[in-house]
This record gives C-alpha cells, structure tokens and sequence, in this order.
C-alpha cells in the first residue's frame, strides 16, 4: 500500500511538471544532451532564479537530475532521467488500451441495436 501511494506521489509530480509549456521545453532541450543550467537558461527569457525553479521541479519529479561536473567538480550538468518518464507512460498507455476497448465495446453495442432496429422483421406491419 505504502509502495502504491509512493508511486502516486510520482505521478502526480511528473504530470505537475509536465502541464508547464517551459518545462516541456527544457526537457526537449535536455534531450540532446547534458547541458549546465547555465546552458539551459541561456534560452529562456527569465531570471536565472526562474529557470532554477524550474529545474528544482523537474528534479523533483525525477525527470532531470544534477550530476557534477567531472571538470571541475563543483557545477553541475543536468541530464534527463528516463525511468518516472517511463513509468507516466505505462499509466497513460494502461489507460487509453482500457478506454479504447471501452469505446470499440460501446461502439460496436450502439451498431448491433442500430442495425437490430432497422431491420425489416423488427419494423411494425399496417
């Protein structure tokens, strides 16, 4: 149960994070490779202190994580995690199987009474 409430929990930071249109960027940029979050503000049109933000959010959704830098050992890089990634798709692609099957099963109901209603042994006789 405990297990279960953890990965909620997970969940519920990665679609936080990801519901965010500069997050989304910076993951897009963090796709081509580690970047100094120095590097990554560059592009974005906000204070150091916004970009840092955001970074503390991905990070908490364990999208991004900070590695120090082998140069120097005192900066950081940020690369992209792929494992809670993973584990929101799996969610999402659990849910749109169930609710394809839901829809084709309704879908296929609405059809068998369209075709039952139309038909001529089922229509009244003057």
């Amino acid at each position: 149960m405990v297990e279960l409430k953890k990965k909620e929990q997970v969940l519920d930071r990665v679609f936080a994070a990801l519901a965010d249109h500069t997050r989304r960027q910076m993951l897009a940029r963090l796709r081509k490779g580690s970047l100094s979050i120095s590097e990554l503000a560059e592009t974005f049109t906000m204070s150091f202190a916004g970009v840092a933000k955001h970074i503390d959010v991905l990070t908490e959704a364990e999208l991004v994580k900070k590695v120090r830098a082998s140069h120097d050992g005192r900066s950081f890089r940020l690369e992209l995690q792929s494992q809670t990634l993973l584990e929101a798709t799996n969610w999402i692609t659990y849910h749109q199987e169930f609710w394809t099957n839901k829809l084709a099963k309704l879908e296929a109901f609405l059809e068998e009474k369209g075709n039952e209603t139309r038909s001529p042994k089922n229509r009244k006789r003057n």
